[in-house]
């Protein structure tokens, strides 16, 4: 090398070989915000939760990778200890690794724009589901590697026991690595002297007019044994965060030729089903493309025969029928009514839930006020006039989302990747708000086409990870799904509605200055979080 070359040499690259090495870091932060991989550090070191009995509460700690970058990192949870000898054991915290995704092109009206999102979940450690890979997996949770000067968030969730004692308890998550000094994060947890029930109180379907929950799953064949195996792993994954998995067709009760069913083969395993996975409903599907017309009999029969083995059993009030899809025409509308007049004909007792709201778009369509017994609006299309009125007379109304439509210039908490995670909270407080008793959504695992890992647009390659809370499972080596960011947001949310159901009154006042209207929110998770702390205090005041 020339003298002159290693001049040059020496002034380009002098400022980095005399910059000073840096270690790697670690910080807290709360469950609702996500950190990008160049996010400046912040400077909260130690975790604090409150939580009741059987509720899950999480937060996360990010990894700053120092200079040198970090190999071989793995995280590791200790017990919870309390006073006199309280432990909630380490097999009570689950650990996550957050993958990373990439968006390209924005959802429709997100705000946020195109880089790079935290939202997987992949496993560290002996979770729910893991099992040896039959091939690498493109994604593990440990070890992990960070480049130089990278953020790694982890996801940290601790699952409170039925029967914890209330109190304080303490322990530390371990980020261990290679060459480097483990980092030990400080864990508070105090939990709250009451229970959340282990069946939902806010009403779910996320399964969707009777689609197979396992679309986007290709290589399983439908009702073969590893297909029920997995789909049970899929229902296991909705039970846990509070959402009502649908009853597979092989559990339903055999419909006879003449529509008359026979629920003796599959009574067994229906019940464990519906036991287990603490179902809030039971949705009735309709024979035939002319349920209230050449095919009318047959739904009668299978109708009637339903519902008195549901009554037999306990049932009856999970159960509903979805008439129509978004009926958006004159011709749909009379079929609302064709339908739900042969229902309630055939089985008085027995509700018709249609995703409709209660004022038509077009007052020539005339009206299905007396037909529909659920009620299910759209968030940008919902009244609350009409709502009112409806649940005045004696009927109930959900809500639901789909896509990001609405008014241009109109807003809605959007279930897409690209915006905050707080939309996927916040519905449960406005579902309050309004007193209404369900939440619809069509689907959890819409992968279609390509690879949703690499790019996450789903329908109609317009929307990032609609339909899809979750990812599948194989690619982290896991039998079953891998968990997003956006779904423990849901949970979470629905947790919180139990707290504003046990608040009683002070509790629909909190919801209405959280979240005042559909198109109105809270979006500072702090605030949110205040808001929980007082509910908690107001639950334990009622207590005494």
């Amino acid at each position: 090398m020339s003298p002159v070359t290693a001049r040059w040499l020496l002034l380009l690259l002098g400022p980095l070989l005399l910059r000073p090495a840096t270690a790697t870091t670690a910080w807290v932060v709360d469950p609702l915000t996500r950190v990008r991989p160049k996010d400046a550090p912040r400077s909260t070191a130690e975790a604090v939760l409150k939580a009741a009995r059987n509720e899950s509460e999480a937060f996360q700690i990010v990894v700053r990778a120092g200079s040198k970058g970090v190999k071989g990192g793995t995280l590791e949870a200790s017990d919870l200890k309390g006073d006199g000898g309280r432990v909630i054991e380490r097999r009570h915290v689950a650990l996550f690794r957050e993958q990373y995704l990439q968006i390209a092109t924005p959802s429709p009206r997100s705000k946020e724009g195109p880089g790079i999102y935290p939202d997987a979940l992949i496993p560290i450690g002996a979770e729910p589901g893991a099992k040896p890979a039959e091939k690498a997996p493109r994604f593990i949770g440990s070890p992990f590697l960070i480049p130089p000067d990278f953020n790694q968030p982890f996801w940290v969730e601790v699952r409170v026991p039925k029967d914890a004692a209330p109190g304080d308890y303490a322990g530390s998550i371990t980020v261990s690595m290679q060459d480097e000094k483990p980092l030990v994060v400080p864990v508070t947890l105090t939990v709250w002297d009451f229970t959340l029930p282990d069946t939902p109180s806010l009403r779910t379907n996320f399964g969707g007019l009777g689609r197979r929950l396992l679309t986007g799953h290709p290589g399983y064949k439908p009702d073969t044994p590893p297909y029920r195996a997995l789909e049970r792993k899929y229902a296991e994954a909705m039970a846990a965060h509070r959402l009502c998995p649908p009853v597979p067709p092989y559990l339903r009760p055999k419909e006879g030729a003449d529509g008359t069913v026979d629920p003796k083969e599959s009574h067994a395993a229906l019940k464990e089903w519906i036991e287990a996975f603490h179902l809030t409903g039971f949705e009735i599907k309709l024979i035939g493309e002319d349920p209230a017309g050449k095919d009318r009999e047959r739904n009668v029969k299978m109708l009637q025969s339903t519902w008195a083995y549901l009554k037999e059993n306990g049932w009856e009030k999970l159960a509903y029928v979805w008439a129509v899809d978004e009926p958006n025409s004159d011709k749909m509308y009379e079929e609302v009514r064709r339908r739900a007049k042969m229902i309630h004909e055939a089985q008085p007792g027995l509700k018709v839930l249609c995703t409709e709201q209660p004022t038509p778009q077009d007052a020539s369509w005339g009206t299905l006020a007396g037909s529909v017994d659920i009620w299910v609006p759209l968030w940008t299309l919902f009244d609350e006039k009409t709502v009112a009125e409806r649940q005045k007379a004696g009927e109930e109304v959900w809500s639901y989302t789909a896509l990001c439509q609405g008014k241009p210039g109109g807003d809605a908490p959007y279930w897409e990747i690209d915006f905050p995670l707080l939309n996927y909270r916040i519905p449960a407080w406005t579902s309050r708000r309004y007193g209404l008793t369900g939440l619809l959504y069509w689907t959890v695992v819409y992968w279609t086409a390509g690879d949703v890992w690499a790019n996450p647009l789903t329908f109609n390659r317009q929307f990032n990870g609609e339909g899809s809370l979750f990812y599948p499972g194989g690619d982290a080596g896991v039998e079953g799904p891998v968990a997003s960011m956006r779904l423990k947001a849901l949970r979470d949310g629905l947790e919180d509605y139990e707290y504003l159901l046990l608040a009683g009154e002070a509790g629909l006042e909190k919801a209405a200055r959280m979240a005042p209207s559909w198109g109105s929110w809270e979006t500072k998770p702090w605030n949110l979080a205040a808001a929980r702390e007082e509910l908690a205090q107001i639950i334990l005041a009622k207590k005494k």
